[in-house]
């Protein structure tokens, strides 16, 4: 459910063609890329680092030299190798940004980011394991402890917004032996929400109304249309990405069209995936969306500062889950946008890194 929600095409709705991608063959996967630690139970967390410059919209009067630290939870079928095109292309586009800025000005709206795009068990390089939510928030804790990370903030993106809030939830507090949680910000993006929220389907298209009852009542069923999807996608990847689904609103699509990266993301976390016969992973974590969470979502606090942004047309995480998350977390700041779908992850990119660093 909203695998390829990102990428729906239809000729019908645009005359624009997308490109081919050659090398997003299965013959090309699974990559080695990438690294891992050793969890304490002896499980391995695989695991990406990119180092990027962020130029901030805002000047920043404090912390000018500090590097600063984001988690990202991709969504599914989402790995390692899941960021976002500006990061990257960031040093050559940053330098067009910097040849009309002063000397004098440049250093107070450049920061260094370190981006770690994390694995969930089963997924790359990550050892499978049944794990919950909140088991996953304690394996971001030992990661955290083995990087030496004392303080760091937080994207989940889709799927990976339940694990996403379970770490705000359980690493959000400040401790004895600082001021400070290990996790000062989350940013929430386009969310799953807990399975008996109110109004979860509204405006959702009768597939996805279906896959979501099928999440509390026939996960064997979910498994086996997971296993088709994934099947398809080894054979012609390009074209299960864009035959995928038929109700992605025009949004989706443009972003699709105009933002070069965007659906070879998207593909190669697929294939890397898939290519290692990880669909069980998924299917997995599609029944853990009709289970409690193991925790509530007004228990997030003691430090930890959230945001939610959700796009007002998306169907497959619907607003109703967004305006839920966002209601029921104190203090968290929320982001509506109209006319903007499931893909809106890649357009407030800017926006949501600018929340996280200041």
């Amino acid at each position: 459910m909203g695998k390829f929600y990102s990428k729906q095409y239809t000729k019908s709705r645009s005359a624009k063609e997308l490109p081919v991608y050659p090398n997003l063959t299965i013959s090309n996967f699974p990559k080695s890329e990438g690294e891992t630690i050793t969890l304490e139970d002896g499980r391995s967390l695989g695991f990406k680092e990119y180092n990027f410059i962020h130029m901030t919209q805002h000047p920043i009067t404090n912390d000018l030299n500090k590097e600063h630290v984001i988690l990202l939870i991709p969504g599914l079928p989402c790995t390692r190798y899941f960021c976002h095109p500006q990061v990257l292309s960031s040093l050559e586009q940053d330098q067009k940004n910097f040849d009309n800025m002063s000397t004098e000005s440049l250093n107070s709206y450049i920061l260094q980011i370190k981006l770690y795009v994390l694995e969930r068990p089963g997924i790359g390089l990550s050892t499978f394991a049944k794990r919950s939510f909140l088991d996953f928030s304690q394996d971001i804790e030992e990661f955290c402890e083995q990087k030496k990370i004392e303080n760091c903030s937080l994207i989940a993106y889709s799927a990976g917004g339940p694990y996403g809030l379970a770490t705000a939830y359980s690493l959000g507090k400040s401790t004895n032996n600082s001021n400070k949680p290990l996790i000062t910000k989350a940013a929430i993006i386009s969310s799953i929400a807990p399975y008996n929220a109110p109004n979860l389907t509204s405006n959702m298209p009768l597939k996805f109304r279906f896959a979501w009852w099928l999440t509390k009542n026939w996960t064997g069923l979910l498994s086996l249309i997971a296993r088709m999807e994934s099947n398809a996608v080894m054979r012609d990847p390009v074209k299960a990405s864009r035959d995928g689904l038929s109700n992605a609103p025009k949004s989706d699509i443009e972003c699709i069209e105009n933002m070069k990266g965007v659906e070879e993301m998207f593909i190669e976390s697929a294939l890397e995936m898939y290519s290692r016969g990880q669909v069980e992973t998924e299917c997995y974590e599609y029944s853990l969306w009709g289970k409690d969470w193991g925790f509530q979502l007004n228990e997030i606090g003691g430090g930890v500062k959230c945001k939610v942004w959700h796009g007002e047309e998306d169907s497959g995480t619907t607003i109703s889950m967004g305006k839920y998350i966002a209601l029921q977390i104190p203090g968290c700041e929320a982001s509506f946008v109209e006319e903007k779908g499931h893909l809106l992850y890649f357009e407030i990119w800017n926006d949501v890194i600018d929340w996280l660093v200041t």
